[in-house]
């Protein structure tokens, strides 16, 4: 072979290997995620999913959302709840979430998504976690290895590892990729343009499910930026790098946030309080009740933390390196940084003792909304992991042994002395029982982990261990000591007791199967003490309650429970063990034990009125409806202003009806002037058209649509349009288009 095609083929192997090189780690770091996942990767024996929550709202909802994405759609609107809600306006079904659409592409069976990809899928999350941190690691100047370290343990620890609510996990996985363009911008690579994507990556958060993460790291990146801000020298272009980033999040976020709150001003939410509207307060003592107590700050490296929402859990791996990262790096501007937001995450988090909390309840945006302050431990184990990426990258790279002698000290008495204990507990365990005594034998890990690390950090300062070998068993002790914590509360496929909330779903298969066959238009109420999932959601079939967080205020203050509220909603069919009114029949009896009944004096999803009474105001008209004893399928009730109708002595005919989520067409042939009522509920961004004409939509009995149809045959339409997801549609679109035009613009200081 000639010189230079041998100095090709070399070439290209060598770029072949530089390749390889810069995959490995990455590679390996998704390996340690899956192998502290290997419960739900590996195996089908284990769920996450075995809570009221997950099994009862969330899964359903997921399977409602990515049944709609299947389909070239998404779901706005869900007429499987309560009569019909904005999806995107209750923020926590994550209907935008890019994770959801990624949910979309796992395999369904019977129509159904199956709970085995739905663990992919939550593994995926934390795999996608520990790339962003990765990302951001190299970023900070760590690296391969070290950087793979913290990114493992950022993907598995505390809040990360063991959050098992996809919609408050997703939100807080972006804080490496918020805080990796921001610290670029404020140190001047680029700045304007890392601003524009700190912003973007902020607004991603909104997007991706509840508001609690998205507030605290809101909070987080407002307070850096005050930081920032305060020196006079740079301070005007501090200031316009700070507007760039907020403006932009404010734009990518518009397409959530425009919704949720257009939904929130009308709507009643549950909460430890009581029923709550837009205007009530969430009570101080309820954000106490979620807090971080200080007896919890054991559980930063003992297990037995799983019974808070957040796990404080973090470890002797992740401590000790953190702490080497603050002892010897202390100089750097970054490690104050992340020393000063992992004190402030875990003082928000300790709500009920840190007096600092009080005055963000008070005065800042949201937070009085989120309710649950321990959240907040997203941040400040962000914070830790970005120190212990720092502290790795010091041990590896600059060994101190009067360092490493100090830490070794600590974690050995701490080993021997959380040892003695845990002996001394299994000797006393016939003799006195306890909540400690007779469960986790957990503890005798965590102690063996210090040691080993001990032994680790020992063999390392003493030259015995070559560097890959050394973050090789690094990863290792930080896989089993957060596989010590992460899923050790999962539920066995076999454990008939915890695996019957989930069961339930897939034991009802029957029932789902009849209401899909039974003829549309449909809607089923359920048996609360019978049925404790969302069967509309599950089934996508229209129904008129669910395990929600909340709900129209108008429908919860008319109600839904009457005989007579029943037939106007056109509650046709009820799931449950037993009739609930006198006048049922059974049509279908399931293998789970449930029946399906008919309520044979339902209203039809459609019907005319030629008839009309005025209400003062909203909450009298709602008494009237319930209370007065008029016909509700030949008069409606409006409040305030009425359309004027016609009467006649002909019949009027509701030919067809084509009920979808978010459209509903109806054929009607009218003798004269009247109103064409549907059983759905009122909400802003519903339009209707009459023979491809708009028309307006009134508001029938406080909670319905209805429209005015001239006399003869008509083509009524109504289409949910709103305009707050269109113009928040718009705002995003612009902040990426802002980010991608400073993305190509030349800037001093580009990095």
């Amino acid at each position: 072979m000639p010189a230079s095609e041998q100095e090709i083929v070399h070439s290209r192997r060598a770029l072949w290997r530089g390749r390889l090189g810069r995959l490995k780690h990455p590679l390996l770091l998704l390996c340690g995620v899956i192998a502290v996942f290997w419960k739900l990767a590996l195996t089908k024996q284990y769920t996450f999913l075995a809570s009221p929550d997950l099994a009862n709202m969330i899964l359903p909802r997921l399977a409602a959302e990515v049944d709609a994405m299947r389909h070239w759609s998404v779901l706005l609107w869900t007429p499987y709840e309560w009569f019909g809600q904005p999806t995107i306006g209750q923020v926590e079904p994550s209907v935008l979430s890019p994770f959801t659409f990624l949910l979309a592409l796992a395999p369904v069976h019977h129509g159904q998504i199956q709970f085995f990809y739905v663990h992919l899928w939550f593994v995926a999350i934390h795999c996608a976690a520990a790339l962003f941190a990765y990302w951001f690691f190299r970023d900070l100047g760590c690296s391969q290895g070290p950087s793979a370290v913290a990114a493992l343990l950022f993907a598995t620890m505390g809040f990360y590892g063991n959050t098992e609510w996809p919609h408050h996990l997703v939100p807080a996985i972006w804080a490496p990729l918020i805080f990796l363009f921001l610290l670029r911008s404020l140190n001047g690579r680029a700045p304007l343009k890392s601003a524009a994507w700190s912003g973007v990556m902020l607004g991603l958060s909104w997007l991706s499910g509840h508001h609690a993460p998205p507030v605290i790291l809101t909070l987080a990146v407002a307070a850096v930026g005050l930081a920032a801000v305060a020196p006079r020298a740079q301070r005007r272009s501090m200031a316009l790098r700070m507007a760039v980033l907020f403006s932009v999040m404010a734009l990518v976020s518009a397409v959530q946030v425009l919704p949720t709150l257009e939904y929130g001003k009308v709507a009643n939410r549950w909460t430890a309080t009581g029923v709550l509207t837009w205007k009530d307060k969430v009570e101080y003592p309820e954000h106490e009740q979620f807090s971080l107590r200080p007896s919890d700050l054991l559980h930063l490296v003992m297990p037995g933390g799983q019974g808070l929402f957040s796990d404080p859990f973090v470890g002797t791996v992740a401590l000790s390196l953190a702490a080497i990262g603050i002892w010897g790096g202390f100089r750097r501007r970054e490690v104050r940084m992340f020393v000063l937001l992992a004190i402030g995450g875990l003082l928000y988090a300790m709500a009920r003792s840190s007096a600092l909390y009080g005055p963000l309840y008070v005065f800042a945006p949201l937070v009085e909304k989120t309710r649950e302050p321990m959240v907040a431990l997203c941040l400040f184990q962000f914070a830790l992991a970005a120190l212990a990426a720092i502290g790795t990258e010091l041990l590896i790279a600059s060994p101190d042994p009067g360092r490493e002698t100090k830490v070794i000290r600590v974690l050995l008495w701490f080993g021997i002395g959380t040892l003695v204990v845990f002996a001394l507990l299994a000797c006393l365990k016939p003799a006195v029982s306890s909540a400690v005594l007779d469960g986790d034998p957990r503890l005798g890990m965590i102690a063996i982990v210090a040691l080993l690390l001990a032994g680790l950090y020992h063999a390392w300062s003493r030259g015995l261990l070559r560097r890959q070998w050394a973050l090789a068993l690094l990863g290792l002790l930080a896989i089993v000591e957060q596989s010590n914590e992460v899923g050790w509360g999962w539920a066995h496929v076999r454990d008939a007791g915890r695996m019957g909330l989930v069961n339930a779903l897939t034991d009802t298969r029957d029932i789902g199967e009849w209401l899909r066959w039974w003829p549309q238009p449909k809607r089923i109420a359920t048996e609360s003490k019978d049925v404790a999932f969302n069967v509309g959601d599950w089934y996508r079939v229209d129904a008129s309650d669910a395990y929600t967080a909340g709900m129209f205020s108008s429908t919860f203050e008319l109600g839904w429970w009457q005989d007579r509220l029943v037939q106007m909603y056109g509650i046709g069919l009820v799931v449950s063990r037993a009739p609930t009114r006198p006048i049922q029949h059974e049509l279908f009896r399931g293998s789970s034990g449930l029946k399906i009944f008919a309520n044979p004096d339902a209203f039809p999803r459609a019907w005319t009125v030629h008839d009309i009474i005025l209400a003062p105001d909203a909450k009298s008209g709602a008494a009237m409806v319930r209370e007065w004893n008029f016909d509700l399928r030949k008069t409606a009730l409006m409040v305030k202003t009425m359309p004027q109708l016609d009467r006649c002595g002909g019949e009027d005919k509701v030919d067809s009806i084509v009920d979808k989520p978010s459209y509903v067409k109806v054929a009607v042939d009218m003798a004269c002037k009247g109103l064409v009522v549907v059983s759905d509920n009122d909400y802003p961004g519903w339009h209707a058209e009459v023979d491809g004409k708009s028309a307006p939509i009134w508001n029938v009995n406080t909670v319905i649509r209805g429209v005015v149809v001239g006399p003869g045959r008509h083509q009524l339409a109504m289409k949910y349009r709103p305009f707050s997801v269109y113009f928040g549609l718009f705002c995003t679109l612009a902040g990426l288009a802002v980010a991608v035009f400073l993305q190509r613009r030349n800037e001093d200081g580009a990095g």
